[in-house]
């Protein structure tokens, strides 16, 4: 059989799994991005690895499958780059309504068998001594399983092996047409230039229903680019501090997890209903200062916090929060993977898109995340999103 010519769009997180598994799997892999690696999403993300309390169950496992891979791939080079800190989360909620969300959400998680433990406050304590001893619990819930991401590594890992078998990547390259005449695909590109091949991977997230319009196909997905709690947060990254931080927090007042460095990475979900990509903020405005504020709350040896940014993160979203997978269309040469929590997904769908393309059989464990759904919609067709209950709905 010869060897398939297969371009992918988008070199985000996603774009550069599905690149690496078909390159592994002999495939002669072009990527074109328009900017440069992990210049959308995946480099504005909290890049927290997890299932915690994701629904339906199908999709609960698909997280859960991925977060299994991530151990594996980290493994397997144990003296090398290290991409992943396999932490475990902490968290604990105000009494009340989002104590008792919290509560439901972990005996649920306990029976899907997902870890999850109790953490008395003084173990809490010896496990992350710069906590301030005043806004903690009596008890706390630990996810020992999860995990963060720093994503640039993680993407220089995924890039590396890919190149290393053969795949090739083109910057600064942006598609102006796409053509599908069914025994194969053309991409027309801004600098005139004109790739063939026999298929293409849509693997662009917030931008892919750009790319699908150019064939007539209209993809459901919610708009990043309006001010809107669901796709759109604000992240801080902190100046170096002396901050002991060996675990991803999510309290009732801030997320803070390690950034490296001895930086740390915040977020506020009670802040996103502010957050518009057309307003950028800044390290001396409000929604910093609430930041800072926060932080020096519940962190020892935080009174003097700097930030050295504060960006607006863009979700790439599915109009019913799912993931969207499949093929575009019957002649089966384009196909489309987009979804929210791309860096917990990204090592599990690269594998199975790469086994549904090039081996042409169904994977079941996609069955209830197939792109028609998705097409020829709007968000508007779609229920709206209530709330996020659970800071994993992020």
């Amino acid at each position: 059989m010869s060897q398939q010519r297969i371009a992918v769009i988008g070199a985000g997180v996603v774009g550069l799994a599905v690149a690496r598994e078909l390159a592994l799997q002999n495939a002669e892999v072009t990527l074109f991005e328009r900017e440069a690696i992990g210049a959308g999403t995946s480099s504005r993300t909290y890049a927290w690895v997890n299932s915690n309390g994701k629904q339906p169950a199908s999709y609960h496992q698909l997280n859960v499958l991925s977060m299994a891979l991530h151990h594996e791939l980290q493994a397997s080079q144990p003296q090398g780059l290290r991409w992943l800190e396999c932490c475990g989360t902490v968290e604990w909620a105000s009494p009340g309504i989002e104590l008792q969300r919290l509560q439901q959400r972990v005996e649920k998680l306990q029976q899907q068998g997902y870890g999850v433990e109790t953490l008395s406050r003084e173990a809490l304590i010896a496990r992350l001594p710069d906590l301030r001893h005043s806004e903690l619990p009596q008890t706390v819930w630990h996810f020992p399983e999860e995990g963060l991401i720093y994503p640039a590594l993680f993407m220089a890992k995924l890039w590396s092996d890919a190149r290393r078998h053969g795949a090739h990547l083109h910057i600064q390259s942006e598609v102006t047409a796409i053509e599908d005449h069914g025994q194969g695909v053309a991409l027309h590109l801004a600098d005139g230039t004109v790739w063939h091949g026999d298929q293409l991977v849509i693997a662009a997230g917030r931008w892919s229903p750009q790319l699908t319009a150019m064939l007539g196909v209209e993809l459901a997905m919610i708009d990043a680019n309006k001010p809107n709690k669901i796709a759109c947060s604000f992240l801080a990254t902190t100046a170096p501090l002396a901050v002991q931080l060996s675990a991803n927090v999510i309290s009732p007042q801030l997320n803070i997890r390690p950034d490296g460095g001895g930086r740390l990475l915040l977020q506020a979900n009670d802040l996103d209903d502010q957050a518009d990509p057309q307003q950028p903020t800044t390290c001396d405005g409000i929604i910093a200062q609430q930041f800072l504020s926060r932080l020096q709350t519940l962190l020892v040896n935080s009174e003097r916090a700097q930030l050295e940014k504060v960006v607006i993160g863009q979700r790439s979203r599915p109009a019913d929060g799912l993931p969207g997978v499949g093929y575009l269309n019957g002649h089966q040469r384009v196909y489309v993977v987009v979804t929210h929590s791309g860096i917990t997904l990204a090592p599990l769908l690269g594998r199975l898109a790469a086994s549904e393309i090039l081996h042409g059989r169904a994977e079941p464990l996609l069955t209830d995340f197939r792109l028609p759904r998705l097409l020829n919609k709007s968000a508007a067709d779609f229920p709206a999103f209530s709330t996020v209950h659970f800071p994993a709905a992020q």
